[in-house]
């Protein structure tokens, strides 16, 4: 599991210094409640105040814990400050997404019933209103998800419906209908994983032979799945699992370990452009999976962001050898999907493992390391403010997936 050793180290620290604050806090209560004893009077400070959550802004950034001892949680961010505007419950590995209104946050998460052990229980938690307090759950049949993946959950275009991705007993979409607060359907994808929704209802999933499932509702009201032909060499050069997509455009631009971007219209019928080499693009030679090449190459935990409405691909870039996806990126490169053109390559105060971009007429850009968070102008590379974070699993925008 990516950094969870390095960051239990850091987490029982963490523990230890708390446990010597309770310690203190039990000790000082003991002491209050001898005989004539009198409590301290409370100060005007120390009242506590609930802010209410107006929903989420252009330029906040949420983001999901990775913690191997605590608990995961979901933290929101904004971007114009750099403050913490709430925290939200999560399990361990838990996925996200904030519906249209930017005021409802859906979950998809498990819990066992004794912590670590136990019966298991995978629910879609729904949390909204002021106080972003629960409003329910959706009992879900499966989701058995060990590690943080964007695509493991999402919503369609609308927010109508939302789409989880499942491993229990075999690969499989669970399609909820967030309106009626029930699991409409269960879609068989054997082979593929993970969901990119397009249209109204219709989602893709990548497969193990290098094409897309593709499932839409059929005349008869009922999802349909059918295969691709096959757009990437799984054996030398895989696409990765958190390639971005728009889903109102249906633009997906799935990209490789080498670096090698396959643009897909997502439809019914999808369409392939031609692909073409991010490195190609700096006026490099393209990645390969060669033994012993060293280049620049796509990595981290979530590697892309994606505007779609200036056709800006952000990437986290390092140098390294073939497979070595998992090292956080140095810089980050900005490139034009439409004419395959390298527009800014920036330093990354500290390697950072995530990127995301707001999606508003005047975006904000996020590096998150494994404690940093850097909020840098995206037509600059300028960083503006920066802060102390838990270390991050997956992260989201106001708008985007």
């Amino acid at each position: 599991m990516k950094r969870i050793a390095h960051e239990a180290v850091k987490s029982a620290a963490r523990i230890a210094a708390l446990s010597m604050v309770i310690g203190g806090g039990l000790a000082a209560a003991a002491w209050a409640a001898q005989p004539g004893g009198a409590p301290p009077p409370v100060l005007q400070s120390e009242t506590a105040g609930v802010t209410p959550f107006q929903g989420l802004t252009a330029h906040d950034l949420t983001y999901s814990g990775l913690d191997g001892v605590t608990t995961g949680g979901v933290r929101i961010i904004d971007g114009d400050t750099a403050r913490t505007v709430a925290t939200v419950f999560s399990s361990q590995y838990a996925n996200f997404a904030w519906a249209p209104d930017h005021r409802t946050l859906y979950i998809s998460e498990t819990y066992w019933t004794l912590g670590n052990r136990g019966t298991r229980e995978d629910v879609l938690s729904i949390y909204g209103g002021p106080t972003l307090s629960n409003e329910g759950e959706i009992a879900l049949p499966g989701r058995l998800i060990s590690d943080p993946k964007t695509h493991t959950f999402a919503l369609s275009a609308d927010g109508r419906y939302g789409y989880d991705y499942s491993f229990q007993p075999a690969p499989a979409v669970s399609v909820i209908d967030l309106r009626a607060r029930k699991v409409a359907a269960s879609v068989e994808i054997p082979g593929c994983g993970l969901v990119f929704p397009f249209g109204k209802r219709g989602f893709a999933s990548l497969c193990a032979d290098g094409s897309l499932a593709v499932a839409d509702v059929n005349a008869q009201g009922k999802y349909a799945v059918h295969r691709t032909k096959r757009f990437f060499d799984v054996m030398t050069d895989p696409v990765m699992d958190e390639s971005v997509s728009d889903p109102h455009s249906g633009l997906a631009l799935f990209t490789t370990y080498d670096g090698w971007v396959h643009p897909v219209h997502l439809a019914d019928t999808p369409r392939f452009d031609k692909p073409w080499s991010i490195e190609k693009a700096a006026g490099l030679s393209p990645a390969t999976s060669h033994v012993g090449q060293i280049t620049w190459r796509p990595g981290g935990q979530v590697p892309f962001a994606y505007e779609p409405s200036r056709h800006r691909l952000f990437a986290l870039m390092h140098e390294g050898p073939p497979w070595s996806f998992e090292k956080p990126g140095s810089e980050i490169w900005v490139l034009d999907a439409r004419s395959h053109r390298l527009l800014h390559r920036w330093d990354v105060p500290e390697s950072a493992y995530l990127v995301a971009v707001t999606q508003d007429e005047h975006p904000l850009l996020f590096a998150l390391s494994e404690e940093w968070l850097w909020v840098m102008d995206p037509d600059t590379g300028a960083v503006l403010r920066a802060t102390k974070i838990v270390t991050p699993g997956l992260a989201r925008v106001r708008g985007g997936q």
